[in-house]
Formats: structure tokens, C-alpha cells, sequence
């Protein structure tokens, strides 16, 4: 009994070393106090814990883990401008954002796709959806980052062939 699960121990063990390691994604946030608009609730109070930001750095991640086992995702955001904008009448509703087909999100950013240590890919991106009130299911949720999620999701399709809908995060939901 003990010969077989030492046998037993000795396959698995090869098995898991012959698997490749899942991919890793960094993300860094630049200066995020100069963003153009990266708060969900209150306009120019941005932090690297603001629940945008907070949000935005899960939605990349999860994109870079469907990526290719061996291959690393580096991203440095450097402007983010959410869907829609906080009304100048500002009535005491912290969680208002109005929004209008002329106010799209858009997120700037610079990426590096890397496999063994050499890069594979890289570039400075600026993605927008000026069709964001257009999507049937966005517009139906309530989910905080519902029109940015989509658009993310779209970019990594066309980039890199990952899915357009994550498996596992709950439909658009950012957060």
C-alpha cells in the first residue's frame, strides 16, 4: 500500500511540475490624482483605493489570467475617464452620475505581453465605447463599472484573442 502511494505521489508531482505557470499581471496606477475622472461617487477624490480603481485593476487581472500559461501582462494606467459625469447642480446624492451617448468611458494605458522574459507585444492604448448605452445587458445592470468592464473585455478580445466574457465574474460587474 505504501509502494502505490509513493507512485502514486511520484506522478502527481510530475504532473504539476510538466503544467505551465498560469500568467501574472501587474497593474500600476500613474498618478492617479491627475485622472481625468476615476471615482464612482465624488468628483477628483481618486486614491489607489478608490472603488474604480479598485475595480478596474480585478477587471485586468482577471483578462491577463485567460491569457497563455508563460506569458505576463505589465499594464500602467494613466488616465481614466468613466462613463458619464457628476451634474454641476450636485444635489446630495454622492452616487449620481448622469449619463449621455457624448460622455463615453475611456481609459488610457500602456501594455507590455511578455513569454519568457521577452516581450511579445506592447503598446500605449487609449480605449473608448461611444457606443456604451447601446449594450443591451449594460444597461440593464447596476453593477459600478458596468460600461467599462465591456469594453475592457473587447480590447483583450481583439488584442489577444482572450473571451469577450470573463467565466466567472459576474456579468459586467467591475468590481
Amino acid at each position: 500500500m505504501r509502494a502505490i502511494l509513493s507512485i502514486a505521489a511520484t506522478g502527481i508531482a510530475g504532473l504539476v511540475a510538466a503544467v505551465p505557470a498560469q500568467a501574472e499581471v501587474w497593474v500600476t496606477f500613474v498618478n492617479p490624482q491627475a485622472f481625468t475622472d476615476a471615482n464612482l461617487y465624488a468628483p477628483r477624490l481618486v486614491d489607489q483605493g478608490s472603488p474604480a480603481l479598485v475595480g478596474l485593476q480585478r477587471i485586468f487581472e482577471r483578462m491577463g489570467r485567460r491569457l497563455p500559461p508563460g506569458q505576463d501582462l505589465h499594464i500602467d494606467v494613466v488616465d481614466v475617464d468613466l462613463a458619464g459625469y457628476f451634474p454641476p447642480w450636485r444635489i446630495p446624492n454622492p452616487s449620481l452620475r448622469v449619463m449621455e451617448a457624448t460622455i463615453w468611458p475611456r481609459i488610457r494605458f500602456r501594455y507590455a505581453l511578455s513569454q519568457e522574459d521577452r516581450i511579445v507585444a506592447s503598446g500605449d492604448e487609449t480605449v473608448t465605447d461611444m457606443t456604451y448605452l447601446q449594450r443591451p445587458a449594460v444597461t440593464r445592470s447596476a453593477a459600478p463599472l458596468r460600461f467599462e468592464e465591456p469594453m475592457l473585455l473587447d480590447w483583450s478580445a481583439d488584442r489577444f484573442g482572450t473571451p469577450r466574457h470573463l467565466a466567472g465574474s459576474t456579468r459586467y460587474c467591475g468590481s
